[in-house]
């Protein structure tokens, strides 16, 4: 070893002796909190708010598989990067499968069937499909936003996909008219839903990540009752930090359609 490899496995050593001396230094029970942090209070949710999530969790909880075709527009920077028709399937909790068109063609293709990711990009005959193992995975690489496939899967079902919480809080709204369901971490807010005055109708839903960093955010500007569920006519779904926001507008949508298992995978030619 040499020298300086020496060295650096010393201080090393040195350091890890040293946090151990001082957690042993430290009385039973106590957490390495900063100076300023306090241990969170019990988890307990406001039973108004309890009552606004089961329904929202009970919102077309029947309708599990569907179809539909649109059009989707994805902007950058307020400068259109996509205007194409669009396709897709949808099957809850995982599969899903999107084919985007071009001059009427096939141009990008996405699968997934809860395990895998397929992907093809392109309109010529015989190009390699990739597959990426992954039970839930983002959509980052066609929408430019990191939301998943259960996100959209929820989002087209006219649900809202709830996010793991330790809290449920409900509050007025800062400005204006209306509620907001806050879905708490231990620290900080995981999930924003904004409601109408009756709090009966969501207006738009906000996902951040650990940092406070706000992953997407997803807004229903119009509905359509279809075979007795109320799924979205138009959906837009953005984010502030790519400056990237996307518009779905549905032409047609079908409920409680057969599916089997073979639409959410994508063979390879030959």
């Amino acid at each position: 070893m040499s020298i300086i490899g020496f060295m650096d496995h010393f201080m090393m050593r040195s350091t890890l002796l040293g946090m151990l001396i001082l957690a042993g230094l430290m009385p039973a029970g106590c957490a390495m909190l900063p100076e300023s942090a306090e241990a969170p209070s019990a988890a307990v949710d406001s039973p108004e708010a309890r009552a606004v999530l089961v329904r929202l969790q009970e919102t077309n909880e029947k309708l599990k598989n569907f179809k539909g075709i649109g059009r989707l527009t994805i902007r950058r920077d307020g400068k259109v990067q996509m205007d194409d028709r669009v396709a897709w399937i949808g099957s809850e909790p995982l599969r899903l499968s999107v084919v985007l068109f071009a001059s009427g063609f096939p141009a990008v293709r996405m699968a997934s069937d809860g395990e895998w990711l397929y992907y093809q990009d392109g309109q010529a005959p015989g190009l390699p499909i990739k597959k990426i193992r992954s039970s839930d995975p983002d959509f980052d690489q066609l929408l430019s936003i990191p939301i998943q496939s259960s996100d959209i899967i929820a989002l087209l079902r006219g649900r809202i996909p709830i996010r793991e919480h330790r809290r449920a809080r409900l509050q007025p709204v800062a400005s204006g008219n209306g509620y907001v369901l806050l879905l708490d971490r231990i620290w900080g807010v995981h999930q924003k839903i904004f409601l109408d005055e009756g709090k009966t109708e969501v207006r738009q839903i906000e996902v951040y990540d650990v940092s406070g960093n706000m992953v997407f955010q997803a807004n229903f500007l119009e509905m359509q009752r279809i075979d007795g569920y109320r799924v979205p006519s138009r959906l837009v779904i953005s984010n502030h930090q790519t400056k990237a926001l996307v518009q779905l507008v549905v032409e047609k949508y079908w409920a409680d359609i057969p599916i089997t298992p073979s639409m959410f995978v994508l063979e390879s030619p030959g």
